[in-house]
């Protein structure tokens, strides 16, 4: 029988089953629910087989358990569930997957061509075609393998993942000439594929003795792709042919894998998007066996649903001689500072500084912790540190302007407005329309009373790119309040409120302008209102003294 959507209510439910188990049962749906919102796959996995335990034999809560036995990377207890559902005679594009890939990663290939018959009508078109491919290509039949992917060209994605899929499958099959040619007909067509198809290309490039040229190609990448580490790294080691080869595509089975991501990033569904992502990303991850390509997808999706720890512990196992060493260990200082472990994501970037080879990405990610725990002085010097590498660089500075962004903060914070004020300026020289860089220096200029007309036209132009950021609107009224045009602050300052009804300073700055307009009675809420919403010791010293004897 197929598996139908889950709308079981819990009536229905406690009234399939005794009296005597409906409190235990009735508990565990509702952990299994709580679990499942949270993101705790381990638990909702545990709480969903308790509940077949119960001898509850509903479709619906063997497929949830296998989806989060797989989220939760036990494939033990995956496969060994996907058996007993198969023995049931249940159907699902969910059951369906894990018998395959388990099949598949055992190399029992003629068994997982049946299985995929089996199931032909639950999985999607694509994913069928592919799973085919790849396998006539385990078997040795490039030929039904390539009529296969021919398949997937007929697909709605915006690029021919057919193509791209037999350029892969000649380069498996030792005809890398053959997988050029597919690539210089399609290059332009794969670059939507970003820098995992760079790392291809290069590869093939350098199959067939083209260093040169894949060097040039990685260099005319890194225009698009600027602040990427892990093509310059590769950019680098194939300059002084200390890497002959990197495999991104190691064996079919990473083919596989790659078509399992092109699920986990897709649209949006209508359940748990992030038990989704990871499942395939389990899946991606599982079959092709370590590959780091598929260990970062893994690793972002479970940070991204907060399971940092079993994050962490993903990255941890990429080596030190991996290409993609370097990008894992500034991913893993970036969640570990999101988690509120400073010193650790400090000390994994100084690590870096001291082994590898000294790079801007580095000190930005290093300047951006510190500036984000308001160790401005540090900070700065770790941006002082990235512009030079930068500006040193063989590269584009497509990034310059935002490091200059980046110092100006923690320099303006420091209260050293005039270098502030000067990395601004270029910062606004090389991005002339950027929003943020306007409003931060139209906003800092104001507040030193300097150049007001200036700073507002850059603050009228930023709200003019950016009409939704209450935030700029905000600094456009302030604007206006230090020019003394309070009536004309009124309407913008408003809207500000209307955008960020909760910002302590967006709603002390409307207390001052209501004040000044003559409606004091407001301005006396307002401020009041502020202290609601947690200001700084400082605001909060400010709002008292107003509310005690209000402006000048």
């Amino acid at each position: 029988m197929k598996i139908s959507s889950f709308f079981l209510t819990f009536a229905f439910i406690l009234a399939t089953i005794s009296p005597l188990s409906c409190n235990s049962i009735s508990g565990s749906i509702l952990a299994s629910k709580y679990s499942s919102s949270i993101n705790d796959f381990k638990k909702s996995a545990e709480f969903n087989l308790d509940i077949l335990n119960y001898g509850i034999k509903d479709s619906a809560f063997y497929n949830d358990a296998l989806l989060y036995l797989v989220a939760s990377g036990n494939f033990k207890d995956a496969f060994k569930l996907s058996k007993e559902m198969n023995d049931l005679d249940l159907r699902s594009p969910a059951l369906g997957l894990v018998l395959i890939i388990e099949k598949i990663s055992k190399e029992k290939l003629n068994e997982s061509v049946s299985l995929i018959e089996l199931f032909d009508k639950d999985l999607p078109p694509v994913l069928v075609s592919s799973l085919k491919g790849w396998i006539n290509l385990k078997q040795g039949n490039l030929e039904d393998s390539l009529v296969e992917f021919n398949k997937l060209s007929e697909s709605s994605l915006n690029f021919d993942l057919g193509a791209y899929y037999s350029s892969i499958a000649y380069l498996l099959d030792s005809k890398a000439e053959k997988a050029l040619e597919i690539i210089n007909k399609n290059n332009s067509d794969f670059k939507i594929l970003g820098k995992f198809y760079e790392i291809f290309k290069s590869e093939v490039m350098v199959k067939n003795g083209q260093n040169v040229k894949a060097h040039q190609s990685l260099k005319q990448s890194l225009k698009e792709f600027s602040n990427d580490i892990t093509l310059k790294e590769l950019y680098y080691k194939i300059k002084v042919n200390k890497l002959i080869n990197y495999q991104i595509f190691r064996n079919e089975n990473d083919g596989i894998s790659d078509t399992l991501l092109l699920f986990a990033l897709g649209e949006s569904r209508p359940i748990n998007q992030k038990l989704v992502e990871v499942f395939y990303c389990q899946l991606a991850h599982y079959l092709s066996k370590n590959n780091s390509r598929y260990k970062l997808k893994l690793a972002a999706a479970l940070n991204e649903s907060g399971l940092f720890k079993e994050s962490k512990e993903i990255l941890l196992t990429i080596s030190k001689d991996d290409i993609f060493y370097t990008e894992s260990r500034l991913i893993l200082a970036d969640f570990i500072n999101e988690n509120s472990f400073e010193k650790e994501a400090i000390n994994i970037l100084k690590e870096l500084i001291k082994t590898q080879e000294k790079s801007s990405e580095i000190y930005e990610l290093l300047g951006n912790i510190y500036r984000y725990h308001e160790k401005f002085d540090l900070a700065q010097e770790a941006y002082s540190e990235a512009i030079y590498l930068l500006q040193n660089s063989e590269f584009d500075n497509n990034n310059l302007w935002l490091l200059y962004f980046f110092r100006g903060i923690a320099l303006e914070q420091l209260k050293n407005f005039e270098k502030s004020n000067q990395d601004l300026r270029k910062s606004l020289a090389m991005m002339p329309d950027q929003p943020q860089v306007l409003n931060y220096l139209g906003y800092m200029l104001i507040e030193q009373k300097e150049n007001l007309e200036e700073a507002l036209g850059m603050i009228r132009k930023a709200v003019k790119i950016r009409p939704q950021s209450g935030y700029i609107i905000d600094s456009l009224a302030w604007g206006l309040y230090q020019l003394g045009r309070y009536s004309e602050a009124i309407e913008p300052m408003e809207r500000a409120i209307e955008l960020e009804p909760e910002d302590p300073i967006v709603n002390d700055h409307l207390g001052d302008v209501l004040w000044k307009v003559g409606r004091k009675r407001e301005a006396y809420y307002q401020w009041k209102k502020t202290l609601l919403f947690n200001p700084t010791p400082e605001l909060k010293l400010e709002i008292e003294k107003k509310l005690d004897t209000g402006l000048p």
